[in-house]
């Protein structure tokens, strides 16, 4: 079962917290760009893609250089980036 919080608005703020809500998921989306430019051209260079990358690298398979650390940050990111995305997705308003 879904667990919700509550949260208390006026009535007349309803369209501004929905504007800043649209705002900032266009914020996201930007970023969201920007990284999965940046995993691109990591897949580009080494010949796998991010999901394979991140199995090898999280199992210890590839070590911990320079470049695997970058490339982890990046597919961090995106994650965290979509996951929020998600969120905001599924947020729900009711007068």
């Amino acid at each position: 079962m879904e667990e919700y919080a509550t949260i208390l608005i006026e009535k007349n703020g309803l369209s501004s917290l929905q504007e800043s809500i649209n705002i900032g998921r266009q914020v996201l989306q930007g970023k969201l760009s920007v990284y999965k430019k940046k995993a691109t051209k990591f897949e580009q260079a080494n010949g796998m893609d991010t999901e394979t990358f991140s199995l090898s690298f999280n199992k210890g398979d590839l070590g911990d250089n320079k470049e695997w650390l970058e490339w982890d940050h990046v597919a961090t990111v995106i994650s965290l980036l979509k996951k929020k995305l998600n969120d905001l997705k599924n947020l729900k308003y009711e007068c």
